[in-house]
């Protein structure tokens, strides 16, 4: 089956970007703000109850599990959902939110056990652990367009999505490293620019799976029209 080269799937996220440029790069920057602030609540919380030895350790390391649970897992698939629409439809700011009327108990027990096995399998070596890293990286785009789906179902079509593609997946990171290293030179301003690119370009990636795991059989079209 023929495959999709990098460069026609950075062009078709160039020109998704033509006419939504600056609302991805507004959406990203917003994002990145949500999360940030998530961080520095937690961090000043761990300043401030610093004094209180294990108990102030505590409760820092509890109000970081729930930034994580509830602000950065389902902004993470908010975020899929607005480069797919922005791709199929007209995007909007509020897809950020999506997830948050829409299965949100789901979206991040999904998350949780995504983080859980990719802990487990990198206690075994950090290699296995990378692997289904790259194995389990579609689950963010396959809730974004059906958060109702369940865990098991999940698992099994981000496995189809990316079985025999994972070294692709970790190829076409790669292929993003130029650009993350001037984005470092300019102490990470470059970064706010290139993120929006970035992301385009994943999600013409995850409709290129896509495709080819419906082309095989192994999951269905049905599977990935909720509401978009």
């Amino acid at each position: 089956m023929y495959k999709t080269t990098f460069a026609e799937l950075k062009t078709r996220a160039k020109d998704v970007l033509k006419s939504n440029y600056w609302y991805s790069f507004g959406v990203c920057i917003l994002v990145s703000l949500i999360t940030s602030l998530g961080t520095s609540v937690a961090t000043v919380t761990n300043m401030v109850n610093s004094d209180a030895g294990s108990a102030g350790t505590s409760i820092s390391a509890v109000l970081q599990i729930l930034i994580t649970l509830f602000v950065t897992f389902p902004l993470s698939v908010g975020s899929c959902r607005f480069f797919i629409k922005a791709t199929v439809n007209a995007p909007n700011v509020y897809d950020l939110f999506f997830p948050y009327k829409n299965n949100l108990g789901n979206v991040i027990g999904i998350n949780v056990f995504v983080a859980i096995y990719t802990f487990l399998w990198s206690l075994l070596f950090i290699i296995p652990g990378i692997i289904k890293s790259f194995q389990y990286s579609m689950i963010p785009y396959i809730l974004a367009e059906n958060p109702a789906m369940d865990r098991r179902r999940a698992f099994e079509v981000t496995k189809s999505l990316t079985d025999g593609n994972k070294g692709r997946i970790f190829l076409f990171s790669l292929s993003f490293f130029g650009w993350i290293i001037l984005s470092c030179i300019t102490f990470g301003i470059g970064f706010l620019f290139l993120e929006p690119y970035i992301s385009a370009s994943f999600t013409q990636l995850y409709f290129d799976l896509k495709a080819e795991a419906i082309a095989k059989g192994t999951v269905t079209p049905e599977e990935f029209t909720y509401n978009i």
